[in-house]
Formats: C-alpha cells, sequence, structure tokens
C-alpha cells in the first residue's frame, strides 16, 4: 500500500498520473491514488479507466485494456469498456470507487436579470461537503497521513481571463474557489498538499489588492479562515528555489516568481508556466530538496517527429458572401460548400494552393515543389498501427512506450476549411525559411488573400492568430483552446499541412501512449489542454517522496 492521495479538480489525471508513476524499491507504486474528484464527464471517463489500468501491477495491465485501446471508434471503446465489468468485477469497481464524477460546490451566481447561472444554496453546499467528507474519510481507511494535490479551476486568474473580465471582484465566485480546496485542508489535515495555478496567479488583484500573498497566508493557516476545524499550520514551499531564510516560520524567498515552474527546463517539450505551492503540515518535516533543472531542453520533433505521418482532413471551403442575406450586423453572410473528404480532393486542392504559392511570391517550397504527398495513414485515425515512434535514446522513451500497444491512440487529424489549410502550409513554409513563425502583416505581405476573413484582422489584435510550432525547441504551452480551432498549435511539417493530433498534444504534455483519452477529439483536445504534465508531476512526487521518507521512514509503504 502506497501513501495515500486524494486528487481534487483531477482533469484527466495528469497530476495523478504522475504520482502513481513513482515507485518503491521494491517496484510497487509509493503513491495510492484513493479518490479523484473531476466533475466533467468526459474527463471522468478517462480518470475512471486510467484508476483501472492502476490496479494491475506496472507492465501488467491485461489484454483486454489494450483491446479498448486499439478501436477505431469510440461507441466500439464504450462497449468493450462496460465489459470490463463482467470480467473483472473487483478491479473495476474499484476503478469506480477511485474516481468520482461530482463538482465541488461553490455558492449560487446569478446574471444581470436575475437568473440563476450556476451554483448552490447554503444548505445545498453544507449536504455537498457532508458527501464529499464522506467520500475522503472512506477512501482514506482511517489513515491521517495523506497526500492532497489538485487545483482550482482558473478563470478567473488566467491573464486572458482578466483581460476580459476587468471588473473581477469578490463577488466572482471562481476567486474564490480555492477555498474549497482550503476547507478540505482545514477539515482533513493532510500531511503535504500540492496546489496547482495558472501563472496569471502571481499578478492577479481583486478589489485592487494581489491575490497570491492571500492564498500564501490562508494556506498557512487553514483555521484563520475555518475556524470551526483545528487545524495545524503549514509551511508554504516553492519546488524550484531553495529560501533565503524564514519570516514567522514560512520560508523566505527573493520573488514570489520563484514559486512559478517553468516545464521546459525540465524535461518537459513544452514552454507551460505553472505556479505550484507545496504545503507540509506542521510537524511533519521540511522539504529537503528542490527541482533539478535539466541542461538541454527536449525539443518538439524529438517527442512527435517519428509518429505516424497524417495528412490534413477537409470539411468545408469558402465561395462566396451573400448579397441577400445578412448577419445581425447587418453584413452580408459567408457562404461555403461542404467537401466531402478524400485522397483525390485532397491532392487536388492542396497542389492548387502550391500553384497560387509559387504566383503570388518566391516562398521556398522545399519538400513540396514537386507537388503534394499522400501518408499510408492518410488523416489518422483513433488508433494507428505502427512502430519505433520516438528515438531509443530520447530520454522520455521509456516513459512513453509499451511494447504491448503496437500502435498510438488518439492520432487523427481535423477537417479544416480550405483557405486555412493554405495559411497553414505558408506559415510552415515561412518558419522553414525565417526560423520563426509568420505574423498577419506578412500574410499580407505576400497576398491579400492569406489574411483571414475577420472583422478584428487589422486591429492588431491576435497577430500571431495562425502559430506554427517550431520544431527545435519546445512547443508552446497546450491550452484548452486547442479544443476550438488548432490555428496556435500547427504542425511544422508543410507536407502534412494540419494542426496537431491529440496524440501529439498528449506527447507534449508528456502522458505515456498507454494513456487513453475518452470521448470525442474535441473534448479529448480540452482535457490533454487542462491538465498538469505528468513527467513534471513525477519529478515532484519524487521530492515529495524523500519528505514522507525523512519523517516516516519506508514504514509507511
Amino acid at each position: 500500500m502506497g501513501i495515500p492521495v486524494i486528487d481534487l479538480f483531477a482533469g484527466p489525471g495528469g497530476l495523478g498520473e504522475g504520482f502513481s508513476s513513482v515507485p518503491n524499491e521494491d517496484g510497487s507504486r509509493a503513491f495510492e491514488i484513493r479518490l479523484s474528484i473531476e466533475k466533467d464527464a468526459n474527463a471522468h471517463e478517462t480518470l475512471r479507466l486510467r484508476a483501472f489500468f492502476r490496479q494491475f501491477p506496472k507492465a501488467e495491465a491485461p489484454y483486454e485494456y489494450y483491446e479498448i485501446m486499439r478501436q477505431q471508434a469510440w461507441k466500439d471503446r464504450k462497449k468493450l469498456i462496460a465489459e470490463l465489468t463482467d470480467i473483472y468485477p473487483k478491479e473495476w469497481a474499484a476503478a469506480e470507487q477511485e474516481a468520482w464524477c461530482y463538482e465541488l460546490p461553490f455558492p449560487q451566481e446569478f446574471d444581470r436579470n436575475g437568473k440563476k447561472k450556476g451554483g448552490y444554496t447554503d444548505k445545498e453546499i453544507i449536504d455537498r461537503n457532508f458527501e464529499i467528507d464522506s467520500r475522503i474519510e472512506n477512501a482514506l481507511k482511517g489513515e491521517k497521513e495523506f497526500l492532497l494535490i489538485g487545483g482550482p479551476p482558473c478563470q478567473a486568474y488566467s491573464l486572458v481571463g482578466r483581460s476580459r473580465n476587468q471588473g473581477m471582484s469578490n463577488d466572482d465566485h471562481r476567486v474564490h474557489l480555492y477555498k474549497e480546496y482550503l476547507r478540505i485542508i482545514a477539515r482533513h489535515q493532510p500531511a503535504v498538499f500540492v496546489m496547482e495555478n495558472v501563472k496569471g496567479l502571481l499578478s492577479a488583484k481583486v478589489d485592487g489588492e494581489k491575490i497570491f500573498p492571500l492564498i500564501k497566508k490562508d494556506l498557512s493557516k487553514p483555521s484563520s479562515v475555518f475556524q470551526e476545524y483545528e487545524c495545524p499550520d503549514y509551511t508554504i514551499y516553492s519546488l524550484t528555489t531553495e529560501s533565503m531564510d524564514t519570516v514567522e516560520g514560512q520560508p523566505l524567498y527573493k520573488s514570489d516568481t520563484d514559486y512559478l515552474i517553468r516545464s521546459e527546463e525540465y524535461g518537459v517539450p513544452q514552454r507551460r508556466h505553472r505556479v505550484i505551492l507545496l504545503g507540509i503540515r506542521e510537524g511533519v518535516g521540511e522539504l529537503q530538496a528542490v527541482l533539478r533543472k535539466e541542461p538541454k531542453k527536449v525539443s518538439l520533433e524529438s517527442v512527435i517527429g517519428k509518429l505516424p505521418a497524417i495528412r490534413s482532413g477537409l470539411n468545408r471551403t469558402f465561395t462566396h458572401y451573400d448579397p441577400i442575406e445578412k448577419y445581425k450586423n447587418g453584413e452580408p453572410k459567408r457562404k461555403y460548400e461542404i467537401l466531402t473528404d478524400s485522397d483525390e480532393k485532397w491532392v487536388k486542392i492542396f497542389s492548387g494552393q502550391i500553384d497560387k504559392l509559387k504566383k503570388w511570391g518566391d516562398v521556398r517550397l522545399n519538400g513540396l515543389s514537386n507537388g503534394p504527398s499522400l501518408f499510408e495513414h492518410g488523416t489518422g485515425a483513433e488508433f494507428v498501427e505502427c512502430q519505433n515512434t520516438i528515438d531509443g535514446k530520447h530520454p522520455l522513451k521509456t516513459w512513453f512506450s509499451d511494447s504491448k500497444l503496437y500502435g498510438v491512440a488518439n492520432h487523427e487529424s481535423r477537417s479544416h476549411l480550405t483557405q486555412d489549410l493554405m495559411r497553414y502550409m505558408y506559415s510552415a513554409l515561412f518558419l522553414e525559411s525565417n526560423d520563426s513563425f509568420p505574423r498577419l502583416k506578412d500574410y499580407e505581405k505576400y497576398h491579400e488573400d492569406l489574411l483571414p476573413d475577420h472583422k478584428n484582422v487589422k486591429s492588431g489584435k491576435f497577430t500571431d492568430r495562425f502559430r506554427v510550432q517550431v520544431s527545435d525547441i519546445p512547443a508552446t504551452t497546450v491550452t484548452s483552446h486547442i479544443s476550438k480551432d488548432g490555428h496556435y498549435f500547427i504542425h511544422y511539417d508543410p507536407k502534412q499541412c494540419r494542426s496537431l493530433s491529440v496524440r501529439e498534444a498528449a506527447r507534449i504534455q508528456t502522458f505515456p501512449d498507454n494513456y487513453l483519452f475518452c470521448g470525442s477529439r474535441t473534448v479529448q483536445f480540452h482535457q490533454v489542454g487542462n491538465a498538469v504534465p505528468p513527467f513534471l508531476a513525477f519529478q515532484i512526487a519524487r521530492i515529495v517522496k524523500g519528505v514522507y521518507i525523512n519523517n516516516y521512514g519506508e514504514a509507511i509503504f
């Protein structure tokens, strides 16, 4: 039995995957996820299936799990998942007990017209908290020295969110969702907690006051907020920097940015920056080590370059403006022709676009000079048979690979508007020649038809609306927005001319290849974008394990 873990706001399980991957000397798991709470039904399905996977020792997941991964359609996967109840009743029951689809409560919220748009009454909050506390207690089975992980929803703290919500104040319930996390600390008093949030938390203000110092203060003294509980104090540590001194028992750091973890510095092929706080209960011990930076950054191409090459899909093409039918603002409506995707049609459209680029300017076509190439796997699929998808000497080779898989799941391209495909192609070709992606002014300079047809295209905002990912450095941050259109996540290979697949995004996030994302492709993208990189969580988990060993010894395992 490993160290018990309770995971709040679990998403698809990035933090949990990292912690559950840390081994003991005998190969058993040092951390045991007892309960993961997530409100999104699709992410919960992903969590539950992964919880089932973890019921078996490392490398001993059953044949049926891999059969589920190898299916081409989600409906076929769901059918096989349902059969696990009969084939492995004990393991499936444990997985259902571990992964709980439930919303942590927050106060009622109303729109300007007084219409309820979410939240719970005081009585509902009390009832839901009672149910949450009961589930946690049942999961822990009397064990007190558990670990709490997770992070509250972060829309109100995100830099983009704040630019859209300048009037953010204490009336916005999202600002205080972390207090439900804090309440669980005060009520259940874990030995250690790990709380993750967005970079914007460091600069966010509520009613003119910076929120980060207030959150740290609350987390260090949970009973100051929840006075009904007699909870010990916590010491709040940075995981990147050793403290200079202590002030009133708390570590002193040079800057709040010392709490910011830049994932690319720790072997993650992504420039993802997140605030992560480590809290240790009074009397448990001290932080023994911090994260160790890697001397060499992991490039995007090194983790996705050997995945099966697939082409973009086709869905529609813009044809004209309707002179009669109008939008609400009075502008004429855009009209599109719906396309049926096929290799032949893709070659024809792709060839025509290459000819246009030749005619318009002098962009270097390189591998496209002889026209488009078709790929063995077409637009990909929910499972693609393949081997050797990462270099044998890559530092993440063993992290990603599973010899029982014989391929990759969730590797299917989106279907795109043909005019956007032209922009994708130009972006990737521009990158090859200039070592950077083009801004909108570069599209316009090459030819005005490359400019997207948007009202704000010349406003100076979103000048990087189409961003091709650079191959020889870590990728930009994979966010949940990748589920929308993929314009910020264009593949660097102009021959493939597409946005990234779910599996490519998952590789960037460092999810192992045998981690299956459930639901439609759109919700798969959303789950991947919302997650904590498991390989980063794995490194944090090893530090947390050291805290437990130092205080409790190996006997706790």
